[in-house]
């Protein structure tokens, strides 16, 4: 199920947005602009499910996108990811011209959900933005299940944690207030004046074995590791330019540490 938490102009609507019914009664006439946050994300999901990912990240994403074109909604902002890129940029720096090479299915449906915001804005003069975000994490990131919130939850509870390969594997690491940030401007900037892909992200990357010294400094916790196979699909290396995101206005990012400080003074105690 992939929940849906949407404004309209009557309140709240709450539902699967896989239901065209769910998705027509949020989305309303007058409506503004839809920020498209509700996909299945998990990774290793997409290579066990890949049609129950594909109708929740490409099938609600174009039916959202022809719901706004039917009703006149003149903006529609998206959720994307820089696995749409897996090995496009070779190992290298990944920007927002680096090719699509998607590693899993997951990441291909994220590449399809950009396709249609690019034939939407170009077809039918949508305003439409896909911000392709990085590691996300801060208050609430225990609602996820990635290495940040892993990390976080043995602390607390006094285990450990499992580490995938050599641990030498990159990651690049976005706080969530830069990326509400980022959202807000991709919403309210003038049309035409914000990119139609940007890259979100804090542009300094980390690997888990540093990420988890880091947390371990932070919260004043030794928490064992223990290390296992990697999965397949799993990048080795993403390193992001947010030179675009930075001449679009958005402001620097807020460094890793003390991102990492902030999300365990707000961790719950229990």
């Amino acid at each position: 199920m992939v929940p849906a938490l949407a404004a309209d102009l009557h309140g709240i609507v709450t539902g699967d947005l896989r239901e065209p019914e769910v998705a027509d009664k949020a989305v309303t006439e007058g409506t503004d602009a839809v920020l498209h946050l509700a996909a299945a994300t998990s990774v290793l999901r997409s290579v066990e499910d890949p049609d129950d990912v594909y109708r929740s990240n490409v099938a609600m994403t174009h039916h959202l996108l022809e719901r706004c074109r039917l009703i006149g909604v003149p903006r529609l902002v998206l959720a994307s990811t820089n696995a749409v890129v897996g090995t496009g940029a070779g190992g290298g720096v990944i920007d927002e011209w680096a090719p699509l090479v998607p590693l899993t299915p997951y990441g291909a449906t994220k590449a399809a959900g950009e396709m249609l915001l690019s034939a939407y804005r170009n077809s039918y003069g949508m305003s439409t933005v896909a911000l392709r975000l990085t590691n996300v994490y801060g208050p609430g990131v225990g609602v996820k299940d990635g290495l940040v919130a892993r990390l976080f939850k043995a602390a607390r509870a006094g285990h450990g944690i499992r580490i995938n390969g050599d641990g030498l594997q990159v990651r690049d690491y976005v706080y969530l207030d830069d990326t509400i940030a980022a959202f807000a401007t991709a919403m309210t900037a003038a049309p035409d004046s914000f990119p139609g892909t940007v890259v979100v992200g804090s542009g300094q990357s980390f690997n888990v074995l540093q990420l988890h010294e880091l947390v371990c400094e932070v919260t004043g916790v030794a928490i064992p590791a223990e290390h296992v196979p990697a999965p397949p699909g799993e990048m080795r290396a993403v390193v992001v330019d947010r030179s675009l995101a930075a001449a679009s206005g958005l402001a620097d990012p807020v460094p890793l540490a003390e991102g990492l400080a902030r999300t365990w003074r707000a961790w719950p105690a229990s």
